[in-house]
């Protein structure tokens, strides 16, 4: 657990740079070089789709965790999702939060946080389920879902299935 909220400090303390509007005004910053970044899937907070900007993954001994945020990498992650699971159940099949086997937060984390909201690993979402599976070789399409009703009943969900950067000190 604290290497997973080791990467989730390393995450939000990325540097910032030079950032502007979007010139499309969908209301995403982009790095200052006229290019829009690229949109590499979306995640649904309290029935609002939100693009998903950036999205790493780092693993240790006994955890996959994953961070998604709707700013991109050279921003400071101010709004984030991080989703961290024992390695065990990222087996691909689904899994229930809040279930005899999983009630508490070693078995997952999950911590939602935007200049508004913090949702700390600390408050037990009210239920919900996720799945999760991680290539063999680190470098193909990882597969994310998560249909969570938040500690105050604040539903959050996702379904992401691509490439993930690895963070630094990720062990393979």
């Amino acid at each position: 657990m604290a290497a997973a909220a080791a990467f989730f400090i390393a995450a939000a303390t990325l540097p910032a740079s030079c950032q502007k509007e979007n010139p499309e005004g969908n209301g995403q910053e982009t790095p200052d070089t006229g290019q829009a970044a690229e949109v590499l899937g979306t995640y649904e907070f309290d029935g609002k789709t939100y693009d998903i900007l950036t999205a790493a993954f780092t693993e240790n001994e006994s955890y996959y965790t994953f961070v998604f945020s709707p700013l991109s990498k050279d921003r400071e992650l101010s709004t984030s999702l991080l989703f961290s699971i024992r390695t065990y159940w990222g087996d691909g099949e689904q899994h229930k939060v809040g279930t005899l086997d999983q009630d508490h937060n070693d078995d997952y984390i999950i911590v939602y946080e935007d200049p508004v909201h913090l949702y700390s690993q600390f408050r037990e979402p009210q239920g919900g389920t996720y799945s999760v599976t991680v290539p063999d070789d680190r470098s193909g399409v990882f597969h994310v879902c998560l249909d969570v009703c938040l500690a105050d009943g604040t539903p959050l969900k996702m379904d992401y299935k691509g490439t993930m950067s690895l963070a630094a000190g990720s062990e393979e």
